[in-house]
């Protein structure tokens, strides 16, 4: 478990609930070395040694004073360590899930204004869902089916359909690369306000070309 190594542990961290206004983040995920460790960890589930084992890894991320854990898991939406501390519910496991990648992502230029992107990419040629896609991901549903176990998919697949935010595979990355590379410039003629919007992505969507292994993590309001 290498990757938990930079993982610092806040004895009583002072964590609040997210403001109501906008943020966004994205992240490059390896996932092969991360289902890896989760699967290896799962493993042992039916057991309480096991289940005690995936909940302290999880919780030691979640109180991580690293900089980039902390950013990370602090834009997740899950209960807090606390929580899973207090009793274990089968929804917990999605929640580790997506706290332990933490331990593996790496932060790249996020898209400040994701839904401005969705309402606009359309004025360039893309379709609603390609918009969609790229401004706030495939549900990580389809992230686990692709790279997690067979036991893993089953037991939390489930909980990571709507609302989950967000995953770009790098045939997404390089459609969108290409489609943005064709684009007839005359078209932000009368459309100053979108070239912000598509540098962001251009930015996003090169830095994951440049990691071909890794897949794109999205997380927004």
């Amino acid at each position: 478990m290498e990757a938990m190594d930079r993982v610092h542990v806040l004895t009583e961290p002072n964590r609040t609930f997210r403001p109501t206004s906008s943020y966004s983040g994205a992240w490059l995920l390896d996932p092969e070395p991360f289902h890896t460790e989760f699967d290896q960890l799962y493993a042992g589930i039916e057991s309480s040694e096991g289940l005690t084992r995936l909940r302290w890894a999880a919780t030691q991320t979640w109180r991580s004073t690293d900089v980039v854990t902390h950013d990370y898991v602090d834009m997740l939406r899950t209960e807090s360590a606390d929580d899973w501390e207090d009793a274990y519910d089968e929804k917990h496991l999605a929640d580790w899930y997506r706290v332990l990648m933490a331990s593996y992502v790496e932060p790249i230029t996020a898209i400040k204004t994701p839904k401005a992107l969705k309402e606009r990419l359309p004025l360039l040629g893309f379709s609603a869902s390609e918009s969609r896609r790229l401004a706030y991901g495939r549900e990580l549903q389809g992230l686990v089916e692709a790279f997690g176990s067979l036991p893993v998919v089953a037991q939390i697949a489930p909980f990571l359909s709507i609302g989950s935010r967000g995953w770009l595979s790098q045939d997404d990355v390089e459609s969108a690369l290409n489609r943005l590379h064709g684009l007839d410039r005359t078209i932000f003629r009368d459309a100053q306000e979108l070239v912000p919007m598509v540098e962001d992505l251009h930015a996003m969507l090169s830095a994951a070309r440049n990691q071909p292994n890794s897949v794109v993590l999205l997380l927004c309001d």
